[in-house]
């Protein structure tokens, strides 16, 4: 036995049901995505993803699993895509009209009344730890911060084109200050289609050189 063992990560995957644009099972032929984590010989763990507890102490365990055996651990947790991928997705023309079970008018329906935000929000009720009031009262708290972040946000002006590289590396490899230097010629150049955003973004740029 050695003296200690090494932490492992464990993977996390959410498994909404589609890839993109594609269901699921036109993606790949496969029992969920459970089985990769299997064939690469790790314990594995398929989980409600709907289920907040449940999700909870499938994490715990994963991270028991992976601190004291040393070994990376794969959750798979099932849940659903409620809405399109994107604001540009058509998602009518490849979400599934029938719904697993009978009893509900299509897909979504069916997995709208298994949400977890509805689920959990059940369960704190018959707990007595949360009621309608109580609901009524955090949604207007959360849209007037909403509102109030969001008008701070407009007023704050426009980030600097050059802090679109400086969230990763200290010192930008080659690669991206070539393509930085590319995009402030590309500012240059086109500067009337960006509205008097060019010039103090240029400037900026300059600073740093």
């Amino acid at each position: 036995m050695p003296l200690y063992t090494v932490a492992q990560p464990f993977f996390f995957c959410r498994n909404n049901g589609y890839a993109i644009s594609t269901h699921a099972e036109d993606q790949y032929v496969s029992d969920g995505i459970a089985p990769r984590g299997l064939a690469f010989g790790m314990p594995t763990i398929r989980v409600d993803g709907n289920d907040v507890l449940a999700v909870l102490a499938a994490t715990s365990k994963a991270r028991k699993l992976a601190i004291s055996e040393g070994t990376p651990v794969f959750i798979e947790a099932m849940t659903y895509r409620i809405g399109a991928h994107s604001t540009s997705d058509d998602d009518s023309k490849y979400r599934k009209a029938e719904a697993p079970e009978e009893g509900w008018d299509d897909e979504r329906a069916y997995w709208e009344a298994r949400s977890p935000i509805v689920r959990f929000g059940r369960y704190l009720h018959a707990k007595g730890w949360y009621n309608a009031q109580l609901e009524d009262q955090m949604r207007k708290e959360a849209r007037k911060e909403s509102i109030d972040t969001l008008n701070k946000a407009e007023a704050a002006g426009r980030p600097l084109v050059n802090t679109l590289y400086s969230d990763v590396y200290d010192e930008l490899p080659l690669s991206l200050r070539e393509q930085q230097d590319a995009l402030h010629t590309h500012l240059k150049a086109y500067a009337s289609h960006y509205d008097g955003f060019v010039s103090e973004q240029h400037h900026s740029h300059k600073k740093e050189q």
